[in-house]
């Protein structure tokens, strides 16, 4: 059997903020909540919802962060 890979079966995704410094040297790493809030705490997310609020705070943060959904 074949094995499928994670990424394309779990329907449910955590955000992670990685905030730059002025160098692109990682300052620090924050999470997306539900509500689009940056906290300490990771949050699942579904991930039709997790796409749409990591493009959104990608956006905002531009140059000065790198937002992934796990």
């Amino acid at each position: 059997m074949a094995a499928i890979p994670l990424s394309r079966t779990c329907p449910i995704r955590i955000i992670s903020v990685h905030f730059l410094g002025a160098a692109g040297e990682l300052l620090r790493v924050l999470f997306l909540d539900r509500e689009g809030h940056i906290t300490a705490q990771p949050h699942y997310v579904p991930r039709g919802e997790a796409l749409i609020l990591a493009a959104n705070q990608q956006r905002v943060l531009g140059a000065q962060g790198r937002v992934q959904v796990l």
